[in-house]
């Protein structure tokens, strides 16, 4: 015995048709003929007269109902939960701060249009604060960089990649220079994220690599700020290029720094097991169709060193 088999004799007992029934179901007659056939074999009873029209439950069919009817209702209620939890409830996101700037909005608003009754709650966070809000689970999701590969408690979905760049003032020495070096920077005042950033982190990595020091004359997690102090002529700053737009073209010079950098990734950071409803699902298959394989536009930048190596990445 099935609970479907008990959905369709339901259906039948109440509407006195299989044709009935089984459009009720949205399956084939054959199907529902079927699932009564099995019950019947079951229990060994017949269930209705079939000479009768419309056909009429036996006294085991009425029997039967009577036990099955709450058993119905019940699976009805379950349903109507599960599609209430699908198209409610609220759920709390971590994202790097231009992400929540610049990448999540429009996907936000595709999800939000499909599911306006979804609380959503961001947090704007660099990459070491959002491993702990995730590992501790009061982030459901995240968007940032890969987990520390040594770290088998969170899972990650890649959505696109990027490259460190350096972001000077417009006309800026170091935009003629060839391939650039990180002790080219050393005489010059350097903008970096914060200490928390996974990027601020590698870029001192790398000069202690190739013990070079530098300047850190200022540190911020807001790119926008960032750009604002170069444009300003405080500083050079290394970046990611996903935080570069096309307004960014007549107040930047960008060198890419992909020969010292290895390529990252931005993409969905979970905890294992951490149970995820149905609308958190739905959130992510929403957001991963909108930012999946984003490409940096670099071309149309003023140094014409930095179009030439960027044509061949931009899409």
């Amino acid at each position: 015995m099935e609970l479907r088999q008990l959905v369709s004799f339901y259906h039948v007992a109440r509407l006195r048709s299989v044709s009935k029934a089984a459009r009720t179901l949205e399956l084939g007659q054959p199907t529902v003929t079927t699932h009564l056939r099995k019950l019947e074999d079951d229990f060994e009873i017949t269930l209705f007269d079939r000479i009768k029209r419309p056909i009429q439950l036996t006294s085991e069919g009425s029997t039967l109902l009577e036990l099955v009817i709450p058993v119905v209702q019940a699976v009805d209620t379950l349903k109507t939960q599960m599609d209430y939890s699908e198209t409610r409830g609220s759920f709390v996101v971590g994202a790097y701060p231009d992400l929540v700037l610049h990448h999540l909005p429009p996907g936000i608003q595709a999800f939000s249009k499909q599911y306006p009754d979804v609380r959503i709650q961001l947090m704007a966070r660099p990459y070491t604060p959002l491993m702990r809000l995730l590992k501790s689970g009061e982030v459901d999701l995240a968007f940032c960089a890969p987990p520390p590969a040594d770290d088998p408690t969170l899972e990650f979905r890649e959505l696109f990649r990027y490259d460190v760049v350096l972001m000077t003032p417009p006309g800026h020495p170091l935009l003629e220079r060839d391939p650039i070096s990180l002790q080219d920077l050393a005489p010059w005042p350097l903008i970096l994220s914060g200490p928390e950033s996974l990027t601020r982190q590698k870029v001192e990595q790398e000069l202690r690599n190739r013990g070079a020091t530098c300047d850190v004359v200022l540190s911020l997690d807001d790119t926008g700020s960032i750009k604002r102090y170069v444009e300003t002529g405080m500083g050079v700053a290394v970046c990611n290029d996903f935080t570069l737009h096309h307004e960014d073209h007549n107040r930047l010079g960008v060198v890419r720094l992909d020969h010292i950098f290895e390529s990252s990734v931005i993409g969905i950071c979970t905890l294992k097991g951490k149970f995820m409803g149905q609308a958190v699902r739905n959130f992510i298959d929403v957001l991963s169709e909108e930012m999946r394989g984003f490409h940096a536009d670099l071309a149309g930048w003023d140094h014409p060193k930095v179009n030439g190596r960027s044509t061949s990445k931009a899409k």
